[in-house]
């Protein structure tokens, strides 16, 4: 992770996603409890998040991903999964916070700074399951395929996670991913968040907004669903944001002027209205029969 209060590196992303977290947990209506999540930000993680546009908004949207994702991995777990692989985990503190099987394996990837950063600040701490982490450059195509093989050895049946993961991916990386998880028999489905419709010129855009230029969104696909049912994946669950923000109560903030753009789709027309609640949401993949 570099050492200044702006997004340098993909890792950096991490900081930035567990100040919204501690924000939220200080709340007397919070969602969720994340006590860990302040420890791990210390004081470059707000200072990331000081320096982002549309603030308020990104930190309602992350607010209702991870919900969402909460019950997508609930819904894995009481399906028979006996182990949850989060590859590019970054600061998440799931294991110490959700009520999980003491039983479950769980295990997280994510670049070697990150992973020691994480084991230093937690040492003290304890999971509520088995846990186990991995240090990995995960666009490191071997890199990648030993790590795999390593994370599932031994278990019956994984659930993965790339919560954050894919939209900093190209395509071309992506399919690579989805071919090895294919090829372990152990991998029995895949949790995402996911953005309709989010081409080149519109990623550029939003790269540009969030000011993430040495982190670029690169998975420019118009389906993305459809993306992973090419490739040998079906959709078992799907949450999308709209529904999971009004489950939880938490109204979207007024953002000028992407606030004005969702309102104009929202009133355009019934079928607009219904595509627009689709554009983003959460999805658990099972691997196709």
């Amino acid at each position: 992770m570099s050492s200044v209060g702006m997004v340098q590196h993909v890792s950096d992303t991490a900081l930035w996603v567990a100040t919204y977290r501690a924000r939220e947990s200080e709340r007397g209506d919070a969602v969720f409890n994340d006590p860990l999540a302040a420890k791990l930000v210390g004081e470059r993680g707000p200072a990331i998040a000081a320096t982002m546009p549309y603030s308020k908004l990104m930190e309602w949207v992350l607010v209702v991903r991870t919900s969402a994702i909460d019950r997508l991995i609930h819904s894995a777990i009481g399906s028979g999964v006996d182990r949850v692989l989060n590859l590019g985990a970054g600061l998440d503190t799931r294991p110490y916070r959700m009520d999980l099987p003491e039983s479950l394996q769980w295990v997280e990837v994510d670049f070697p700074e990150i992973v020691r950063y994480k084991n230093e600040v937690l040492a003290n701490e304890r999971p509520v399951c088995r846990l186990q982490r991995i240090e990995a450059d995960l666009s490191d195509d071997q890199t990648r395929r030993k790590v795999l093989k390593e994370a599932v050895a031994g278990a019956k049946r994984v659930a993965v996670i790339t919560e954050g993961v894919i939209p900093y991916l190209s395509p071309e990386q992506v399919s690579a991913l989805s071919r090895e998880l294919i090829a372990e028999p152990a991998v029995d489905c895949w949790i995402q968040d996911f953005r309709q419709g989010g081409r080149g010129t519109a990623l550029k855009k939003l790269t540009k907004r969030l000011r993430l230029n040495d982190a670029p969104l690169r998975f420019g696909v118009k389906d993305w669903l459809g993306f992973f049912v090419e490739r040998g994946w079906q959709t078992r669950e799907i949450i999308f944001m709209h529904d999971e923000s009004r489950r939880i109560g938490r109204s979207a903030p007024f953002v000028f002027p992407v606030s004005l753009i969702y309102i104009a789709k929202f009133l355009a027309s019934k079928k607009l209205r219904e595509k627009t609640i689709k554009e983003n949401g959460y999805v658990l993949f099972q691997r196709s029969a």
